[in-house]
């Protein structure tokens, strides 16, 4: 097991060595997951798994765990958001190999490139983290429902009485 997370990752050659790779990544280097977190404070710990199965298929499997603040979108404040992934990815070079891999792997479309960690890293959190934030049982969060009240409308006319009315004019 290698203690250190590198930059640039050669997936395929990696994977033929059969390599396990752990180390953290800071929040504030994931760009893309930025957007939709309330901090970027703190880190996720990393553990990679490289290595090709029985069947011939390289795959990188890999575990994420951290803690992340979300902003809940019912009272807009954080909301702490425990991540604890699994994945495996079958490592496939073009189309034909991805519809080929079995069930039990998720496609990782890999180039001649290197592949950048947080990458990887960013789209497992994406996948992860839920798309409407809620506080459960949060007193603060609860309280805000309970002093909404929605305005009593006055009787308001359909959008489309004007309509019936044009078509009872017609002929």
């Amino acid at each position: 097991m290698i203690d250190h997370l590198p930059e640039r990752l050669d997936l395929l050659a990696t994977a033929g060595a059969g390599r396990s790779l752990r180390g953290s990544v800071p929040l504030a280097r994931l760009e893309r997951v930025l957007p939709a977190l309330a901090s970027s404070d703190g880190e996720l710990q990393v553990e990679f798994e490289l290595g090709r199965d029985p069947g011939g298929i390289y795959y990188l499997a890999g575990a994420i765990q951290g803690d992340v603040a979300v902003n809940c979108q019912r009272c807009l404040e954080p909301v702490k958001q425990t991540l604890d992934l699994t994945f495996r990815l079958g490592l496939v070079k073009d189309e034909a190999e991805m519809a080929a891999l079995p069930e039990h792997y998720e496609a990782l479309l890999v180039t001649a490139e290197p592949a950048r960690v947080v990458d990887i890293v960013s789209d497992e959190v994406l996948l992860a983290l839920p798309l409407v934030p809620l506080h459960e049982n949060d007193s603060r969060c609860q309280g805000v429902l309970k002093e909404y009240q929605p305005q009593a409308d006055a009787v308001r006319e359909s959008p489309f009485a004007i309509l019936a009315g044009l078509k009872q004019k017609q002929p």
